[in-house]
């Protein structure tokens, strides 16, 4: 798909936003603390993301200059995963697994736009900033496969007020 420069930092900008928008989400419907705190993380990482590249954007239009077009492989998987995610944070009812799945499939998406993306970075910090938005990506992907697998085990634990429950109750006896 060819898009301007301009339409990629408003698109990563709103993905941020829909990002942060559904780990703020996820972690109103966990009872978890210790998965709350992870997605809170997440949420107030992808805030930062979205600084990051909204100050891109500003440095990038204040160079002026022609916009040019380019050919971004990933942007229609980028576009199709963002607007299921924001279908998702509206749905008052929507399943824990569901969400999990759709962040998880963001933050592969995301780090694969950000890699793709610093390959027409003008400039090495340019560059050296988007590959590190990438690996970030792929950390955060990281943390919410681990919690997905947790709650796919333990799905009683993390859907139910028993974990608070089963974390007072826990009595060492060596």
């Amino acid at each position: 798909m060819e898009v301007t420069e301009k339409e990629i930092f408003e698109i990563a900008v709103n993905s941020e936003i829909r990002a942060k928008e559904a780990y703020e989400k996820l972690a109103s419907m966990t009872k978890s603390d210790i998965i709350r705190d992870e997605l809170l993380f997440l949420a107030k990482e992808e805030d930062k993301h979205r600084e990051i590249i909204e100050k891109m954007a500003e440095r990038f239009a204040s160079e002026g200059g022609e916009p040019k077009k380019i050919e971004i492989e990933v942007m229609g998987e980028f576009k199709v995963i963002a607007e299921k995610m924001a279908e998702a944070i509206k749905k008052p009812d929507i399943n824990l697994d569901e969400i999990y799945e759709i962040a998880m499939q963001a933050e592969l998406v995301s780090e694969k736009l950000y890699k793709e993306l610093a390959n027409y970075a003008s400039n090495e910090k340019t560059k050296l900033l988007l590959e590190m938005l990438a690996d970030m990506e792929r950390n955060h992907y990281n943390i919410l496969k681990k919690q997905y697998d947790y709650i796919m085990r333990y799905p009683d634990i993390y859907k139910e007020e028993l974990y608070d429950q089963l974390m007072k109750d826990i009595n060492f006896n060596f």
